[in-house]
């Protein structure tokens, strides 16, 4: 039997790594456009950059995937490449649009184009949900996202669901929440937690530097979420599936399973911008820095996994403390 062809745009990131990883695991044959010289340091620290199924196939633009996918005839496009930072996109808006929206609907154009019967992955995001939501928030709910990245991705988003309904195209989008593993960069808040605590801890000095703590999300564990992306182009009908915990934590409660996973303690004190924590010698751990609040830090989206726990059998989640405990622990063993 001839093996399965997945192509996985952003091979190289955190989530299409890990899902080149799960797929290869399959079985499948996977092909990974990349820049010329791209970091593929993600895959080797998961052991598969040399896989004999991995296939790499550089590209100059997008123009160049139609030939790609014309060449390869994919069964499934995993389309995870974007602009993903979402406090770097008030930044360059016109960027993020441009990589992910335009890009997007080439990708989409190209895949009913030269291979109809694929099926089709988007990564969506729940920044397309209106920031006014109480409560857990449905695939149904009101979609008004307050910043450039949640824009683009809305309009990734409304493409696929077009391509699926006036074009045919087995087209899903897969609306992720905030999921976290040692693969993120350092930009991203969970992993610069990890990486000071383990280097506060390791030397006995340094101080972390924060924005909003109290802020909350809907975390969960990269490694859980992608391998919800086959079984959701495994369905008979193609659909839309939050991918989420249904559980909030505030950035507070992060830095604190850090510090407890090194058995490190610290007390804090004051509030809002005058927080802080130190540790049993007085000195200051964590502080607040004005410069890292993020407009509309203080919605809290909570994502409603009702649909993808019945269809996907979604089922034993990473817990939070354990996974902010193995990426704590893996930062720290990193250290000389």
């Amino acid at each position: 039997m001839l093996k399965k062809v997945a192509l996985i745009t952003g091979t190289t990131g955190q989530d299409g790594s890990l899902l080149a990883q799960f797929l290869l695991n399959l079985g499948y044959n996977v092909i990974a456009p990349t820049r010329k010289n791209p970091d593929v340091s993600r895959l080797k620290s998961l052991a598969i950059d040399q896989h004999p199924n991995l296939q790499f196939v550089t590209y100059k633009n997008w123009l160049d995937f139609e030939q790609i996918i014309s060449r390869y005839v994919p069964d499934e496009i995993y389309h995870l490449a974007a602009m993903s930072h979402v406090g770097q996109s008030h930044l360059d808006p016109e960027q993020v649009l441009n990589v992910n929206t335009v890009w997007t609907s080439n990708l989409l154009k190209f895949a009913h184009l030269q291979a109809s019967r694929c099926k089709f992955f988007f990564a969506s995001s729940c920044e397309i949900y209106s920031s006014d939501l109480n409560g857990p928030v449905s695939e149904n709910a009101h979609k008004h996202p307050t910043n450039p990245y949640g824009i683009s991705k809305l309009s990734g988003h409304l493409l696929v669901e077009y391509y699926r309904q006036v074009k045919g195209l087995f087209a899903c989008n897969g609306i992720l929440f905030n999921h976290e593993s040692n693969l993120r960069n350092p930009s991203f808040v969970s992993k610069k937690i990890c990486q000071q605590v383990a280097k506060i801890v390791k030397k006995g000095k340094g101080t972390l530097y924060l924005g909003n703590i109290e802020a909350k999300k809907d975390w969960g564990y990269a490694p859980d979420y992608i391998k919800l992306f086959h079984p959701i182009l495994q369905q008979a009908k193609a659909d839309d599936y939050n991918i989420s915990t249904g559980i909030l934590h505030s950035v507070q409660d992060m830095v604190n399973c850090a510090f407890l996973a090194l058995d490190f303690q610290i007390n804090w004190h004051g509030n809002g911008i005058n927080t802080t924590a130190t540790d049993s010698h007085g000195n200051t751990v964590v502080a607040i820095d004005e410069k890292f609040y993020r407009p509309m830090d203080n919605r809290y989206l909570l994502g409603d996994n009702s649909k993808a726990l019945k269809q996907l059998k979604m089922n034993n989640l990473t817990p939070f403390k354990q996974w902010v405990k193995s990426m704590t622990l893996t930062e720290y063993h990193k250290l000389t």
